[in-house]
This record gives C-alpha cells, sequence and structure tokens, in this order.
C-alpha cells in the first residue's frame, strides 16, 4: 500500500501561515485535484477548515477529536483510526494509495509509514509563516519525476513538483 505526503512547502519546510498557505499557486492547486482524485485523503480538522469543505471526487477522512459529524466526509478521533478507514475504502474501491494532506501534526504522525512524498517545492523561501512540514533526510528518498513551473499570472512564484519513494 502506497502511503504518500502530499504537500507544498519552501526549503525551510514552510507549509502554512495563518491556517491557509502563504502562496498562490494555481497550477499547484490543479495538480493536487488531480493527484488526490477517487483516493483517500487522510487530514487534520485545521486542514479541513482551511479548505471549508470536503473535496469532491476523494474519499474525505478527517481527525478531530472537537467534531462528531461532517457532511461528506468520515470522522475520525485518531492517526490509527484514519489510516484504517483509508485502507478499507482502498479494498472496497482497488485503490492502492492513501494520500496524507496535512497539517503537520498529521504529517508527523504519518512520518514512518510515508512511502512517497509528492512534493511542491516552492521558490518562495523569503516567506515566513507558523506551520512547517517535519524534518526529514531527502537521502532517503529516490528521485522519480520532477516537473517545473514558473512564476506567472496564475502563480506567485516558481516552482518544481518532485515525487520521491522511499529507499528500501
Amino acid at each position: 500500500m502506497i502511503i504518500s505526503s502530499l504537500v507544498a512547502m519552501n526549503r525551510s519546510l514552510l507549509i502554512g501561515k495563518d491556517n491557509d498557505l502563504p502562496w498562490h499557486l494555481k497550477d499547484d492547486l490543479a495538480h493536487f485535484k488531480n493527484y488526490s482524485m477517487n483516493k483517500p485523503i487522510v487530514m487534520g480538522r485545521n486542514t479541513y477548515e482551511s479548505i471549508g469543505r470536503p473535496l469532491p471526487n476523494r474519499h474525505n477522512i478527517v481527525i478531530t477529536t472537537t467534531i462528531n459529524e461532517l457532511d461528506g466526509a468520515v470522522v475520525v478521533n485518531n492517526f490509527p483510526d484514519a489510516i484504517e478507514a483509508a485502507k478499507k475504502y482502498c479494498l472496497a474501491n482497488n485503490q492502492d494509495e492513501i494520500v496524507i494532506i496535512g497539517g503537520a501534526k498529521i504529517f508527523t504522525l504519518a512520518k514512518d509509514m510515508i512511502n512517497k512524498l509528492v512534493i511542491t517545492w516552492v521558490e518562495a523561501n523569503e516567506l515566513v509563516g507558523d506551520v512547517h512540514y517535519p524534518r526529514f533526510n531527502l537521502e532517503n528518498w529516490i528521485e522519480q519525476s520532477q516537473k517545473s513551473f514558473k512564476k506567472n499570472a496564475d502563480n506567485d512564484y516558481d516552482f518544481v513538483i518532485k515525487e520521491y519513494l522511499l529507499k528500501k
């Protein structure tokens, strides 16, 4: 089973500011949508609230202890239950990948289970924020692909989307 981390960050591992993304990258949002389509996505309550709704055509799993029910999403109280719900969805729907979409606490809980990284590296190293991806060593990963995007009317910054697999 593939457990991937789908995230955008800069070189200082910044992923969020004030419960939002610190940049506007329309092409990365399109990539996020395409990559996560028809898969189970696991997120924490803050990430869910920053999105504002369940994402369509995905099996939304939200980890929270403060909300009991959300229309269009499965609510669980802890990370192991989220992974179990995602695995059940995968088995029932012939899927082989669980996508972790954040935030930092959820990425940290998933760290030892993640075997694929899908990272949008944003060339915005001057930005500061309040949420960072947990530290990791890229030497433990093998780059599989990359696609570059230039700053334009739809993207505040240059960025590169790279996929990595964990070394065996």
